[in-house]
């Protein structure tokens, strides 16, 4: 399991969120840019340190996901009236059945002072989020990082690791962009073809398939769309012979 802080502003945070990794067994910590780790953030990490000396930094969320098979965002945002929710949160007790037989989950914790953008919500196949006091909705980051991974802890997720082979990020990826390259060659409205991206990948990423379902969807997919480039063509043929006529 990755965790992964998005532009954190205080090294001291990103201690405390070390620190509360290690009491759950976790110890990949990655951050999408963000401040840089000095003394105060070590000396809050006490036995996390080695998740700082070892942390991996990107510059992109995309590729801190690269190789995940599943990306969960976190925000303490309600979605009423708010236009960055795709679709209502899940309630962070929902998260273990969300990771159930996954090999990599990730866990995605916003900037302290906003948390994440649309565009980042929309690179996750879900949203959690704590249930707290509507009045003050927004956690400190590791007391968020802390609560979520308890309820993971408690559920007996960290003791199982999962023997199913799911399919990498790039393969998710890929079989995406497949079924988009043929929707786009349907009469489905270009305005909603972002919008439909975002819920294909939730949908496929919900099913979970392993490479075997992979290679089965990306087989019928090439086979469609080769069916498909022909029965255009002769499609073409024929009216322009008509025209011809």
């Amino acid at each position: 399991m990755r965790i992964v802080l998005v532009e954190p502003q205080h090294p001291g945070n990103v201690g405390a969120v070390a620190r509360a990794m290690v009491n759950f067994g976790i110890d990949d910590l990655a951050l999408v840019k963000g401040c840089e780790i000095d003394d105060n953030g070590y000396a809050r990490s006490k036995s996390g340190k080695p998740i700082l000396e070892n942390l991996s930094r990107f510059d992109t969320l995309e590729k801190a996901l690269a190789d995940c098979d599943i990306a969960i965002a976190t925000s303490g945002i309600k979605p009423e009236g708010d236009k960055r929710w795709f679709r209502a949160p899940k309630s962070v007790k929902e998260l273990p059945g969300l990771i159930k037989e996954r090999e990599k989950p990730t866990l995605i914790f916003g900037r302290e002072n906003y948390g994440l953008y649309r565009e980042e919500l929309a690179l996750c196949e879900a949203t959690i989020t704590i249930p707290t006091n509507p009045k003050f909705p927004i956690l400190n980051l590791s007391h968020a990082v802390g609560i979520v991974l308890y309820e993971i802890y408690r559920d007996g997720n960290h003791k199982n690791p999962k023997k199913r082979k799911a399919v990498s990020n790039e393969e998710f990826k890929r079989l995406v962009d497949r079924i988009m390259d043929l929707l786009e060659e349907t009469s489905y409205p270009r305005r909603r073809l972002n919008r439909s991206r975002t819920t294909l990948r939730r949908l496929i990423s919900r099913g979970n398939p392993d490479e075997g379902e992979y290679e089965n969807l990306m087989g019928s997919g090439w086979s469609f769309n080769t069916a498909t480039g022909d029965t255009n063509s002769q499609t073409r043929k024929r009216k322009r012979i008509c025209h011809a006529s």
